[in-house]
């Protein structure tokens, strides 16, 4: 029998763990690798969903003014970012009419990441009226940004 250190032993196992953490993620967002992620890089425009609104400088203030908007504060670069965005895109299906979905690319709008204080990505936050309400920092699953807007929405 072949005697191995602990330092050994316990190196494998840690240079075990990340294999461990991507697979987990592949699993968990089994999406992360489909069709829907490929956008227009030049454009930035990630989603490829209708029903995501991408915004800037100019319509940000105008498009969480009224009503529930979820926005993703994201860059293109980001590859948690990228995980988020076919999760988004079904969040946009399942509450359409109730909410809005948005998108703001930090990189071309810095300005108003500074302004809601965003310093890692992805971070979605939920507006009811321009007015922040919950915040969510790092890829988040379907059912916990539903589950938040649909108890927004029953507030009204």
């Amino acid at each position: 029998m072949v005697k191995m250190s602990k330092a050994v032993t316990i190196a494998g196992i840690l240079a075990g763990i990340p294999v461990l953490v991507v697979i987990a993620a592949f699993n968990i967002f089994p999406n992360y690798q489909s069709s829907s992620v490929a956008g227009s890089v030049e454009n930035n425009e990630f989603n490829s969903s209708e029903s995501i609104i991408n915004l800037n400088v100019d319509n940000f203030n105008t498009t969480i003014a009224e009503g529930v908007t979820l926005v993703d504060f994201w860059a293109p670069w980001c590859g948690p970012c990228r995980i988020q965005g076919p999760i988004l895109e079904e969040v946009a299906e399942s509450v359409e009419g109730r909410a809005k979905i948005a998108k703001l690319n930090v990189d071309d709008a810095g300005s108003v990441a500074g302004r809601f204080g965003v310093q890692n990505i992805p971070t979605l936050v939920l507006f009811k009226d321009g007015n922040e309400v919950r915040r969510f920092v790092g890829v988040q699953n379907h059912n916990i940004l539903i589950e938040a807007i649909s108890k927004l929405k029953e507030g009204d």
